[in-house]
């Protein structure tokens, strides 16, 4: 471009009411028009060299990448490309619209347009509602109030409010709760003086709230005539300004979020408006995501406890409320593969009522009935440890799984189980062996291995239970080998 032509161009776009920085690659020069010289704090001359721009920094608005002006012309833009921008100064930050374009010949201009003279008031609230909604995404009931105050402190502070609060309906529906509140420096709470307030005493507030969800009064003193409750509520704490979103769970109204000036009235902005429904809707969502968290863990514990009850029945007698035949070769099949792995003894003991059929025909099966879960408890009793157990066998033979346990040990435990049977003293004057209730005991302790199986060791614990009645009854028999 010649330097004639360059000047022609040069003179009308320095005319355009917008700022203008024009680049000219073959003379390695920048043009700035006035409007632009003011805008970047330049001294009026011809033209300008890059070291002129080096104390301006621009600031992306969206990525908030910091670059030069010199930069916007060598490697940020594309021909017609355009982008905010915020230029910040000793008292303020503007934002600023960029428009780049290319001209004939190596030139290059940027048409800069100032949008806001004042950002920083958006750009805290870029920042305050990125936190909210990090804050909000995850929430659990441990640390709701902790967001929630911070989200209304954010309201508050960005919307220049004394106070800000959340209001919940109760579950009647007939009356509300302020439930968190915020307010500033030197102004008076009221939170605890708004629990389970009537709807019926704001009928004007509520009627706007159902249709509208929402209420935006600038100046209190200004209220119709069929506001008058409203308005002697507000004066009394004396309210100038109110702003109010209503809160909605499904489409239903469950509450509202506000802010209200006492200092001085507020004309409330579109951008306040918003403001607080942008916050009222996080907050809404951040209710609905808790609210289906605690119905989920509510089912998923309720899911629990039903498997956890029907594993007891299906594992528990009927009877005599300890395990049943099936829970017992569960676990025998399982401490048998166990002790094989750790080579570790195990025992099983076989105890049968003596005459217990005597005792039905003689005391009656409702007695019968009774005795069983006296000696499944007093057996259940002596089981202390984690992995024994009791159970009943069938009819009135029961048994004892014992883990680790030696023919010594196991010895000592039978005879905890005539003691503590002698115990209950539970008179029997139809047994051959006792006027007392007894039992015959038999029981099998080995170390097992891989080939034992849950059935031989049943049948030896069975042969001694068979060997303890054959030697009178009320005795105790160990399993013995015969060659």
């Amino acid at each position: 471009m010649s330097n004639n032509l360059s000047n022609e161009i040069w003179r009308n776009l320095e005319l355009l009411p917008f700022c203008v920085l024009l680049y000219d690659a073959n003379e390695n020069i920048f043009k700035v028009n006035s409007q632009a010289q003011d805008l970047f704090g330049l001294r009026n001359k011809s033209h300008f060299n890059k070291i002129d721009f080096s104390h301006i920094t621009l600031t992306n608005h969206h990525s908030k990448k910091e670059l030069l002006v010199e930069e916007l012309f060598f490697d940020y833009f594309t021909a017609n490309n355009q982008c905010q921008f915020v230029l910040s100064k000793q008292v303020s930050k503007l934002l600023l619209n960029v428009k780049f374009a290319k001209l004939p010949n190596s030139s290059s201009i940027i048409i800069i347009d100032v949008l806001n003279n004042n950002v920083d008031e958006q750009y805290d609230f870029d920042n305050i509602i990125s936190n909210i909604s990090t804050d909000l995404i995850d929430i659990q009931n441990d640390d709701v109030d902790k967001h929630i105050n911070y989200a209304l402190k954010a309201i508050g502070t960005v919307c220049h409010a004394d106070r800000s609060y959340l209001f919940k309906f109760a579950e009647d529906g007939k009356t509300i709760n302020n439930t968190h509140e915020w307010v500033n420096n030197d102004i008076q709470a009221f939170k605890e003086d708004l629990q389970n307030l009537p709807k019926s005493d704001l009928p004007y507030f509520f009627s706007l709230m159902a249709r509208t969800h929402l209420f935006r009064v600038n100046d209190v003193t200004s209220l119709p005539i069929q506001a008058m409750s409203e308005k002697t509520i507000f004066q009394r704490q004396k309210i100038k300004s109110v702003l109010c979103i209503g809160l909605r769970y499904d489409k239903e109204l469950v509450g509202f979020i506000g802010c209200d000036c006492v200092v001085q009235k507020r004309n409330w902005t579109d951008l306040d408006l918003i403001r607080l429904r942008l916050v009222g809707e996080m907050l809404a969502n951040a209710f609905k995501n808790l609210n289906y968290k605690q119905e989920l863990q509510q089912a998923q514990q309720q899911l629990i406890n039903a498997n956890h009850k029907l594993n007891k029945q299906v594992n528990t007698d009927g009877l005599t409320n300890i395990a049943n035949r099936r829970c017992f070769d569960q676990t025998l099949k399982c401490e048998i593969k166990r002790g094989a792995r750790n080579k570790e003894p195990i025992s099983l003991i076989m105890c049968d009522i003596d005459f217990f059929k005597r005792y039905n025909d003689n005391y009656g099966h409702q007695l019968g009935d009774e005795v069983l879960k006296k000696v499944a408890k007093a057996l259940h009793d002596l089981c202390k440890r984690e992995g024994d157990l009791a159970a009943r066998f069938g009819g009135e033979e029961f048994s004892i799984i014992l883990p680790a346990v030696d023919t010594d040990h196991c010895q000592r435990f039978a005879v905890l189980i005539q003691e503590k049977i002698a115990e209950l003293a539970i008179e029997h004057n139809f047994s051959s062996a006792s006027n007392y209730l007894t039992l015959s005991i038999g029981f099998y302790s080995l170390i097992p291995n891989q080939k034992t199986t849950p059935k031989e060791v049943i049948t030896n614990a069975d042969i001694a239970l068979y060997n303890a009645k054959e030697a009178g009854r009320n005795k105790i028999a160990s399993f013995k080998k015969t060659d």
